[in-house]
């Protein structure tokens, strides 16, 4: 990227602000916002994304409309120049994920979602089309925000919640059989479109542009329920199997007694019951940050020592979080008697998947950890005295959330 970008601040309509966008439209209804990002100026070019595409930790895919094998056929990258100077002039897509992870100064752009709790955002997929160009009519399971970066792109959807949601048959994407809509508009650069789950759009590019589709994650109980319950099953049931020290035999050989049912279901159980709200807490925390395979964090190899970390920190003024690090913290409370007292002491800090457990007194160190792009040299050094701090720093170093910036910060 040439110039580090400058993302404009978030507008809603006039009599409207983020507590009345939650209170009336978040996860209820579509709202068209005109010029939220004012002077929007796209900081990606299209060859620049065609770029990203080709390397081989970044998950891409092409969509053709009109293709010899059928109509919306799909592509996955990584792909190479030849790839795209073969594409027609119309009727194409690229899309790519995790653009925020991918360039960090992309992701500054979530900043102006701070309306939303941290863990909902999901990543930026960045869309270019050729003219016509479109992924078909389809439904999000998820909240989305469509902003347009580049160009203009015709928005379409359908409110009729009776209306028919069948799929074309066959096909790699899920491409509604029939889309009747009945609101459309043309949105140009600095428009948003908000969509809440279960609306089906279709959005199709008029002449070639770019838009970036900032998504919310949405994680399905039972996809929760999965791994929570293989948590339990590992950490929290007891070990050893099944034991039968019944003194006569039974009266029925083929009946399956209540007796021995009530015993497994007790011991299976018994885990769940262990399982208290802080460990609920660690296992979520730890979950919701776990990265993708392709998005894990690249440590310094050998790692630094501490005393290296917070004398680059001092030199540099300032470190950068890597585009993939993500952080949530929290400080549970013991609610009932499985969960310990010391958990009104300790706040854990989820950093891609681990869990690091601190005294609260570091509480706004944390905060501000977590929620900075860049740990300041200015911000944290009233807390370098303390010694678990520096380690926190350093830990964080070493796993490969944060990148040395030089004095001028480029």
């Amino acid at each position: 990227m040439s110039a580090l970008p400058n993302f404009p601040e978030l507008r809603f309509p006039d009599g409207l602000d983020a507590q009345g966008f939650l209170a009336r439209y978040w996860q209820r209804e579509p709202l068209l916002m005109r010029q939220a990002l004012r002077g929007f100026e796209n900081p990606l070019p299209g060859d620049e994304l065609a770029g990203l595409a080709c390397e081989p930790d970044v998950e891409s895919r092409i969509i053709l409309e009109q293709a010899e094998q059928g109509p919306w056929q799909v592509q996955h990258g990584p792909f190479d120049a030849e790839r795209f100077a073969a594409l027609p002039p119309s009727h194409w897509t690229l899309l790519v994920q995790d653009v925020d992870k991918h360039i960090a100064e992309i992701g500054a752009l979530l900043d102006r979602f701070d309306f939303l709790p941290r863990w909902r955002i999901d990543d930026i997929m960045v869309s270019y089309a050729e003219d016509q160009g479109s992924v078909g009519p389809h439904v999000d399971d998820y909240d989305v925000f469509l902003i347009q970066a580049e160009g203009r792109r015709r928005w379409r959807i359908a409110t009729d919640q009776s209306a028919p949601r069948g799929l074309i048959p066959d096909l790699e994407i899920r491409v509604l059989r029939q889309f009747q809509a009945d609101q459309e508009w043309l949105l140009e650069p600095g428009d948003i479109l908000y969509l809440p789950p279960g609306v089906p759009h279709w959005g199709i590019a008029e002449g070639a542009c770019q838009t970036w589709s900032v998504g919310l994650r949405a994680p399905a109980w039972r996809e929760l329920a999965d791994d929570w319950l293989a948590q339990i099953a590992e950490r929290f049931t007891p070990p050893g199997r099944w034991q039968d020290r019944k003194s006569t035999p039974p009266s029925n050989p083929s009946e399956l007694d209540q007796a021995s049912v009530q015993a497994m279901r007790a011991v299976v159980e018994s885990g769940v019951a262990a399982a208290g709200l802080d460990a609920f807490t660690t296992w979520l925390g730890a979950w919701l940050t776990e990265p993708k395979l392709n998005l894990e964090l690249e440590p310094p190899a050998p790692p630094w020592p501490e005393a290296e970390v917070i004398a680059a920190l001092e030199a540099s003024q300032r470190f950068e979080r890597d585009g993939r690090s993500l952080m949530l913290f929290a400080a549970p409370l013991a609610l009932d008697a499985r969960d310990t007292q010391e958990s009104h002491h300790h706040v854990s800090l989820f950093a891609n998947g681990r869990v690091h457990e601190l005294p609260a007194e570091l509480v706004p160190l944390i905060s501000r950890v977590a929620n900075r792009r860049t740990l300041e040299l200015s911000e944290v050094r009233a807390w370098l005295r303390d010694p678990r701090a520096r380690t926190l720093i350093a830990d964080l170093f070493n796993a490969g959330h944060y990148l040395i910036l030089d004095v001028e910060g480029t």
